[in-house]
């Protein structure tokens, strides 16, 4: 729920404030989150504590591109719940980095028995959280060998696949961009003519 709700900018906006009066003034609020003025990068997200439950946090911090959520439920006490929140934040924080990727556009494709002798695809932006040990990592396109019209826009004709050496982090799928329909036989005609003709 966490990080569905970290989606909408307004959410932290609010959970990021410390104090704040309301009905003009006459009554103060302080966040019961004490993280927000303690913690460096603090942005919410939302305490509560009953009986049963123990005191319980989901604790949500940012700094530089990187956000993090962690959630802490049946602590004894405000303070040592704040303590196992703040420790496993920075454990992700000194531990992990965001690896970053804006993605491309693969022109001139060839098809075979297309209208068209090309086409083109793409692969979307990417942001994946590595650990900080991790090498350089390496992006490899591998389309497919034999791509035959028909191709729909939306089909999926390779992948990408993210490596640290020979370890394999991620693969995403590469998306033709274009449609482009089966050649009838007239038309495959005269594309070969016109080959000749380019030969001669």
């Amino acid at each position: 729920m966490s990080r569905e709700l970290i989606k909408y900018p307004k959410i932290t906006e609010y959970s990021s404030v410390w104090m704040d009066s309301i009905r003009n003034g006459e009554f103060g609020l302080t966040n019961t989150n004490r993280l927000i003025r303690f913690y460096k990068g603090a942005t919410g997200l939302k305490t509560g504590s009953t009986d049963k439950a123990g005191f319980c946090i989901s604790a949500t911090a940012k700094r530089g591109d990187m956000s993090l959520i962690c959630v802490v439920m049946g602590a004894e006490t405000r303070d040592k719940r704040n303590e196992i929140a703040t420790k496993l934040l920075d454990y992700g924080f000194n531990n992990y980095r965001i690896f970053s990727d804006d993605g491309d556009v693969i022109e001139g494709i060839p098809i075979i028995k297309g209208e068209l002798p090309y086409f083109s695809a793409e692969y979307p932006p990417i942001k994946i959280v590595v650990p900080k040990s991790t090498g350089k990592i390496s992006a490899g396109i591998s389309l497919d060998k034999e791509i035959n019209a028909p191709v729909k826009k939306g089909d999926i004709v390779g992948v990408v696949s993210y490596t640290n050496g020979k370890e394999e982090i991620c693969q995403i799928d590469i998306i033709a961009r274009d449609t482009v329909e089966k050649c009838e036989f007239f038309n495959l005609f005269l594309q070969f003519i016109k080959k000749c003709a380019q030969i001669l």
